[in-house]
């Protein structure tokens, strides 16, 4: 009998819970707006990784016609790539108005930013399954861009000032809609 029901289904729950997480987050930003400003630099890392979200759990739809049967290592493997992306969701906005009480980007500079590093977590496990399990070629497309995403995303964590990690927010969020085409598309 194929497990890949009891796969798809725990990934399924924690990927729930992640965009749970996001949502839950969007609403904390909406209704502290008037004592606290919003940032545009988390709401993008935020949307970043509701489409990030959304991609897996789409993926997962043509997972039973790449393999149908998994060990309990590559389950394990599977589900650190759900738990990294649940990560970056919890950590990217606040959850409750009094972290919130300096405003978004004092929240996003002293804790959400830490979301940047799941995400890496994420894009570079996400790689070597990719590799590992399914046999993808690490010379293709969607390789080198999420090299180029996992760079951007801790230049932006490490970067002290906004005049560097505002840009490369912006750059990372063209990066993510290209890699997400170029992942639909292959």
């Amino acid at each position: 009998m194929a497990n890949f029901t009891v796969l798809v289904t725990v990934l399924s729950m924690v990927l729930g819970l992640s965009i749970t997480r996001i949502l839950l987050g969007l609403i904390t930003v909406f209704r502290i707006r008037r004592t606290a400003r919003p940032d545009w630099v988390a709401l993008v890392w935020a949307f970043t990784l509701f489409l990030f979200q959304l991609q897996f759990w789409w993926a997962l739809n043509d997972l039973s016609t790449i393999k149908k049967e998994f060990s309990f290592g590559e389950f394990l493997l599977l589900v650190s790539l759900t738990l990294a992306l649940f990560s970056a969701a919890a950590l990217i906005l606040p959850s409750r108005s009094e972290d919130e009480l300096n405003g978004l980007k004092v929240y996003f500079e002293q804790d959400g930013r830490y979301a940047l590093l799941a995400t890496c977590m994420y894009l570079g496990l996400g790689s070597v399954i990719n590799v590992l399990l399914f046999n993808a070629s690490p010379f293709q497309l969607w390789a080198v861009l999420d090299l180029v995403m996992i760079t951007v995303s801790l230049a932006a964590f490490f970067a002290k000032s906004r005049r560097l990690y505002a840009p490369l927010t912006l750059a990372y969020l063209l990066l993510s809609v290209f890699d997400i085409a170029v992942s639909l598309n292959s």
